[in-house]
């Protein structure tokens, strides 16, 4: 799935906060973040922080941000 690519429609706002993002990413060695890398470094920063991935060096993705708020019933 690492290869799989989907298009996505960004508003005007959000593309300014990206450009930025990216601006402040550009040190050497590295250069410049491609659109693609930095909307996948958000991406998947949000998925790791929300514990819809697993955070780096773990298998396995954390209890979510929703279920840890759940009440238990009962």
């Amino acid at each position: 799935m690492a290869n799989d690519t989907t298009r996505v429609s960004l508003r005007a706002d959000l593309l300014e906060g990206l450009q930025k993002f990216i601006a402040h990413r550009d040190e050497p060695p590295v250069g410049r973040m491609s659109l693609d890398d930095a909307v996948n470094a958000i991406v998947e920063d949000w998925l790791m922080g929300q514990g819809y991935l697993p955070l780096p060096g773990e298998t396995e993705a954390v209890e979510t941000a929703i279920e840890a708020a759940e009440v238990p019933h009962g």
